[in-house]
């Protein structure tokens, strides 16, 4: 009887809050980096005891919360495109450096120098002339 009441009482919790977030811009990009940002400056002030980077931290944790709440969706999507526009390259090399660990065991990556395609090659093949499917460049690697 008592876990009904818990299930009823959670499903109305869930429910309240969908309809406080309703109409509202949400967690997007932006706000995840600017969170996480402010997570690291609080482990830093833990061992720095800095008041700059404490209030860098609370503009941080604050701008977070704005952007999370902020009714002006239009607004808040301009300023996160922006943001996906301007890390777009960092991003990608992340990306990039993430697949390579993944498959660092089976396959190689490498860059196309005209056209900045990624190339999975397998691994263990010795040199190997690469072709790139995006604008045909061919180019010589060891694998």
């Amino acid at each position: 009887m008592t876990m009904n009441r818990f299930r009823q009482f959670s499903n109305q919790m869930m429910y309240k809050m969908a309809q406080f977030f309703y109409g509202r811009n949400g967690f997007d990009n932006l706000a995840r980096t600017c969170n996480a940002l402010a997570i690291l400056m609080l482990v830093i002030n833990i061992f720095a005891q800095s008041a700059v980077i404490y209030f860098i931290w609370v503009a941080l944790f604050g701008y977070t919360i704005f952007r999370i709440y902020s009714k002006n969706i239009s607004k808040r999507y301009a300023e996160n495109q922006k943001f996906l526009q301007l890390t777009e390259v960092p991003r990608r090399y992340a990306n990039l450096a993430r697949l390579q660990w993944r498959d660092r065991s089976v396959s190689r990556y490498y860059l196309c120098k005209s056209c900045h395609q990624q190339i999975r090659v397998p691994k263990g093949k010795g040199r190997i002339e690469i072709r790139c499917p995006k604008c045909g460049e061919r180019f010589i690697k060891k694998t």
